[in-house]
């Protein structure tokens, strides 16, 4: 074997490195996947919800939080294996790095956090602003939505792979291979730009739509003694009200402070930042099951099948639009 294919070792030992946050990315990530894959089954898989395009849009959220579940098991898989294999860890470049497979999924991850919870704003910015107007939208408008994102990171991703070959043959990283081993740091600091920027602009575009529903809300609830069935209709408000707000909070915690954090020290190592990125996926699925009731029901179809035989039997018309975050 010629010495340009000889493995070499840095001086940092496996046996050193902390356990716990492989265990955590394997935990939290599988059941990320699991979790988000059997709710986006189900809704997918119901005629009803699969053709209105609120829940398509929210199909498209949990869709996304399989592939954010994917990313992290599987860089908990690949560093078990490496300090079951390895006593130390061996050096790599940055195209070995790169050509890993949770990093190839960080990359998109990245990328697509920002650009996804912007399409999301902006859909329910229409919603509630323009409510009319959104009733007419055909259903292929939320599939496009959904789908749009995928194809904007490819054009990020082709410089991305082009910097990391061209530091094919500098073995000068360890090969636990974060993600800021994998990108050129101009790369690197570009995508996180790219997330602050995206997830600050969400905040934005939030907060009138907060103060549109408080006050329709309140307006509702001033009028509850006087319209039929307006309570319903207040509780559905509220429960969107609260969703806009958890999910805006969560995301200036768990995205755009981390983001901070790495886009001003781009080279630190602490996988504390990647875990807060990961329980956002955690606080995701919590957001959406506490306010949503359609999606309780979808994810514990058991218990919706009790409360409904627990109900004196009617006929009522269903309304098939129902706007929910």
């Amino acid at each position: 074997m010629s010495d340009s294919n000889e493995i070499k070792f840095s001086n940092q030992y496996t046996k050193d490195y902390d356990k716990t946050f492989i265990i955590l990315y394997l935990v939290e990530g599988l059941f990320i996947i699991l979790a988000n894959l059997f709710l986006t089954i189900r809704l997918f898989t119901n005629r009803q919800l699969r053709a209105q395009k609120e829940f398509v849009i929210i199909g498209a959220c949990l869709f996304f939080d399989v592939i954010f579940g994917i990313t992290y098991f599987s860089a908990g898989v690949y560093r078990a294996i490496l300090v079951i294999i390895y006593d130390r860890f061996p050096l790599v470049s940055m195209w070995d790095c790169f050509m890993t497979v949770h990093n190839q999924f960080f990359i998109l991850i990245v990328v697509m956090a920002g650009i996804t919870l912007v399409f999301t704003a902006i859909d329910r910015f229409i919603c509630v602003f323009f409510p009319f107007r959104y009733l007419k939208l055909h259903i292929e408008y939320a599939y496009m939505l959904m789908f749009l994102p995928y194809l904007i990171v490819i054009p990020l991703w082709i410089p991305a792979a082009i910097g990391a070959y061209d530091n094919y043959s500098v073995k000068n990283f360890t090969m636990n291979c974060l993600m800021n081993q994998s990108l050129p740091l101009d790369l690197y600091t570009l995508y996180r730009t790219i997330r602050i920027l995206t997830t600050i602009a969400c905040i934005f575009i939030y907060l009138p739509i907060f103060i549109k529903m408080c006050i329709r809300t309140q307006s509702i609830y001033n009028h509850t003694k006087f319209a039929p069935g307006s309570t319903k209709n207040g509780k559905r408000l509220l429960s969107m009200t609260k969703t806009v707000a958890m999910i805006t909070g969560s995301t200036i915690c768990l995205f755009t402070v981390p983001d901070l954090i790495t886009y001003f020290s781009p080279m630190i190592s602490s996988n504390v930042l990647y875990l807060m990125n990961l329980n956002k996926g955690v606080v995701n699925l919590f957001i959406f099951l506490t306010t949503q009731k359609v999606l309780r029901d979808l994810m514990f179809p058991g218990s919706a099948r009790k409360t409904s035989a627990m109900l004196p039997s009617r006929t009522t018309r269903t309304n098939h639009t129902i706007v929910v975050h």
